[in-house]
């Protein structure tokens, strides 16, 4: 975690009061590293994870008795099982909404064919939750064992309390100089699925330089976009993740 922690005072030198803390970034890396597959053939490049307080690292995460060895502290990350689960922790900290619906659509679509909206009700809340969560499971552990590895261009949250934070492109830049992008190159990825065109304008340089005709931009999944658009996107993982 060295390299992380060098990164993270210079990001902190951007952000000031509003850097998340140190505590937090160790922990979703913690999460990160935990689903890297041992051999990384797709990169999936995301903007980065929301922002973890002191107090949501309280909340505890059970035994997950298909990962041993999963953290056990919560997350506003999406390979945390507890955020969006409030059935898992049951805990009364556990923040009244949370969750990243949108994101499970991308990683289910890069295991499975996409066809229609129904394809992603295994891991959607008209599912009960009991069978979701054991979908979620599977879906992850599927994608490490598929060489399909999620990584944040930043290491710090870039949205607290639903808003953007202030100098966000500049500390992610900062990220992506002093960290990210050396992960993704040790990585030596197939190819990268770079999600969100704000990412896409930080780092792209550096995708056409090391990945010239092997990488794509899709919007996030959260973009003012049509539903046809979304499908689109949605699609295009799939096709790309299981070429």
């Amino acid at each position: 975690m060295q390299a992380l922690n060098v990164a993270y005072r210079k990001v902190a030198g951007i952000l000031a009061d509003e850097t998340e803390p140190l505590a937090s970034v160790e922990l979703v890396e913690t999460y990160r590293r935990f689903f890297k597959p041992e051999r990384v053939r797709i990169v999936l490049l995301a903007e980065s994870h929301v922002f973890t307080t002191d107090e949501d690292r309280e909340i505890q995460i059970p035994p997950v008795m298909d990962l041993p060895g999963y953290p056990t502290q919560y997350a506003r990350f999406v390979c945390c099982l507890g955020y969006g689960e409030r059935n898992l922790t049951k805990s009364p900290l556990h923040p009244k909404r949370d969750g990243t619906p949108q994101f499970w659509k991308i990683l289910i679509s890069c295991r499975d064919s996409i066809s229609g909206a129904t394809d992603f009700l295994p891991i959607l809340g008209h599912t009960a939750y009991c069978q979701r969560l054991q979908n979620k499971i599977a879906l992850l552990r599927d994608l490490k064992k598929k060489g399909i590895g999620l990584v944040d261009a930043s290491i710090v949250a870039l949205y607290k309390s639903g808003r953007k934070i202030p100098n966000m492109f500049h500390a992610l830049q900062e990220s992506w100089d002093s960290y990210t992008r050396d992960v993704v190159l040790d990585a030596n990825p197939k190819h990268v699925i770079c999600i969100g065109k704000g990412v896409a304008g930080v780092v792209r340089s550096d995708l056409d330089k090391y990945f010239h005709g092997r990488h794509t931009v899709v919007a996030q999944p959260n973009a003012h976009l049509s539903s046809q658009e979304h499908m689109s996107n949605f699609m295009s993982c799939s096709r790309l993740c299981r070429t």
